[in-house]
């Protein structure tokens, strides 16, 4: 395979390191979400305006979630 671009082969090849994120639904709240395996995510971050969504200890930074919108 021939890639043509103008960027230098570094950057391209670095694509292993990053880490992937997803946005996920959870309880009815957006949050931000790293799958740790096929069914499972750790929370990153809360996507929400409502100061209760972040007391919700089901979905605290830290904490595993159901990548299909359940959570625990």
């Amino acid at each position: 395979m021939i890639l043509y671009t103008v960027m230098p082969v570094e950057e391209v090849m670095q694509q292993e390191g990053k880490r992937q994120i997803l946005e996920v639904r959870v309880k009815g709240r957006i949050i931000q979400v790293e799958p740790v395996s096929p069914t499972e995510g750790r929370v990153l971050r809360v996507i929400s305006t409502d100061p209760q969504d972040f007391l919700d200890p089901g979905i605290q930074p830290g904490s595993l979630v159901s990548l299909w919108g359940g959570g625990p």
